[in-house]
């Protein structure tokens, strides 16, 4: 699994600007089912995403997405492995235990 951080770098009617294109991205991490879990920063300054696959595959999504083409958002891209799930997320207990997901 990964946690995909990013960080806005470009003023808000920017971002509000791409937003469109960044929920709609046909490559990205929520087209290609990838995402779990997402949502914004508090302060917004930018938004996280939970998602699982290949690391391949989660690299390759961010890097074409709308806000880091445009240079409107850097991402970054850490693997952890969830050993602990509350019983609420299910599909965390269901999972396989290959080491490059």
């Amino acid at each position: 699994m990964f946690v995909i951080v990013l960080r806005y770098r470009a003023p808000m009617e920017t971002i509000d600007a791409l937003r469109d294109a960044h929920y709609a991205h046909p490559d990205g991490v929520f087209a290609q089912g990838l995402a779990q879990l997402a949502g914004p920063l508090e302060p917004r300054t930018g938004g996280v995403v939970i998602a699982d696959g290949e690391r391949a595959a989660v690299e390759a999504a961010v890097a074409s997405d709308p806000f880091v083409t445009s240079g409107a958002a850097t991402a970054e891209i850490l693997r952890f492995r969830p050993t602990w799930p509350a019983e609420r997320v299910p599909w965390l207990h269901t999972r396989d235990a290959d080491p490059q997901r």
